[in-house]
């Protein structure tokens, strides 16, 4: 199983899998049950965006090499990340308004974050994701990271 998203900028994703599985899946995964089929565009990015992949493999290098930055980056900023191993960085901020006005205050600083709070996660387990790219530079990475430890120590997130 698979998505479509995020990596491959697009929607959907898919499972491959044996005839029985999928005929399985099909009558008994309520999520299926009432989803759309993938459109032609979306299906055209995904293979688009698995040539590039294959193409250009100094993107994959990249993109884990600005993880490792901003990674440890956040860790000696004296944030919580938790165990990830993705260029998704979760900054765990533990309160759900806190974690709205760190997402306000970085967006009017030119940072762009995801805020992931209740119901998504308990409150006590709100987040913002810092999302990497490949292309990003180690100056804006070191640059969005300063941003976020000043905005994080304000709010009292991180000492």
């Amino acid at each position: 199983m698979g998505t479509f998203s995020k990596s491959l900028g697009t929607i959907g994703g898919f499972i491959a899998s044996d005839n029985n599985i999928i005929n399985y899946l099909k009558h008994n995964s309520r999520t299926l049950i009432f989803s759309a089929s993938i459109t032609p565009a979306s299906t055209g990015c995904v293979l688009a965006a698995l040539d590039v992949m294959a193409d250009e493999t100094w993107r994959k290098d990249a993109l884990w090499a600005n993880t490792f930055r901003a990674k440890d980056g956040f860790l000696k900023a004296g944030f919580e990340i938790g165990p990830t191993e993705t260029p998704i960085i979760p900054l765990y901020v533990r309160d759900n308004t806190k974690t709205f006005k760190l997402t306000r205050m970085l967006m009017d600083d030119g940072v762009f974050v995801n805020p992931v709070v209740s119901p998504a996660v308990r409150s006590e387990d709100s987040l913002i994701r810092y999302s990497l790219m490949a292309t990003h530079t180690f100056e804006q990475i070191d640059e969005s990271i300063a941003k976020i430890s000043k905005a994080a120590r304000e709010l009292g997130i991180i000492e």
